[in-house]
């Protein structure tokens, strides 16, 4: 089996973990944290931080994956991805056994599908997401690069989603329906209109409530937009 370093011991790793051990394809090495420097997770060995990653890789361990959730961690996991492409780790693409992923669908690098999703046919996911349980991704879908989409959400046909967006569990998206980079939408909400760049939209159906900025965010109100 290849080897396999893991990067995040929380909640997410258990979930990596199950991942790859349905599967028999890698051997994990143990996981690095940053907060934890000892301890076992699932009895995989926690091995130290992220300045262990280089001796790692220069050991032979050629793999690599994020095990950081996504839920306030957007940035994190795309500073993370671009940090072991450099060192030089692959990333794998992890499937549940119990996910369905058409053979007609594309999945790219350091992406995991979770037990129970279904990603249909013509579907493009991008690098570095979370297809979380239960979650449809149906036909002819586009999932940018570093985006989440939580458990039992349902995306209909041809919606695009843009990068480094999060989707909030049990959402739903009508089909043909493009959501902007940069976006969050809250838990339980419906989307039957397009949403631009860097916005929260929550809500049935789904309304922009907040503006989100690199160096701010803004929150709307009865008199306009005003600073938080």
């Amino acid at each position: 089996m290849k080897k396999i370093v893991l990067i995040g011991a929380g909640g997410h790793c258990k979930v990596i973990i199950d991942i790859i051990k349905s599967t028999d394809e890698y051997e994990i090495v143990g996981v690095i944290d940053e907060k934890q420097k000892s301890g076992n997770i699932l009895d995989v060995p926690i091995i130290g931080n992220d300045n262990k990653l280089k001796q790692i890789y220069d050991s032979g361990v050629q793999n690599a994956f994020i095990c950081i959730g996504a839920l306030n961690n957007i940035n994190l996991r795309n500073l993370i991805h671009k940090k072991l492409e450099l060192i030089g780790f692959k990333l794998p693409i992890l499937l549940h056994k119990n996910s369905i992923v058409s053979k007609f669908a594309h999945i790219e690098d350091g992406t995991c599908v979770m037990p129970g999703a279904i990603i249909n046919a013509g579907s493009h996911i991008g690098k570095n997401c979370i297809i979380n349980t239960g979650c449809i991704i149906e036909h002819d879908c586009k999932i940018g690069d570093n985006t989440h989409i939580s458990p039992n959400v349902s995306i209909a046909g041809g919606v695009n989603v843009g990068f480094n967006t999060h989707i909030g569990i049990g959402s739903s998206i009508i089909q043909r329906i493009s959501l902007g980079n940069n976006v969050t939408i809250g838990a339980g909400a419906v989307v039957i209109n397009n949403i631009n760049d860097n916005v929260l939209a929550v809500g049935v159906p789904a309304k922009v409530i907040r503006f989100k900025d690199s160096r701010k965010d803004s929150k709307v109100g009865s008199k306009g937009v005003k600073e938080l």
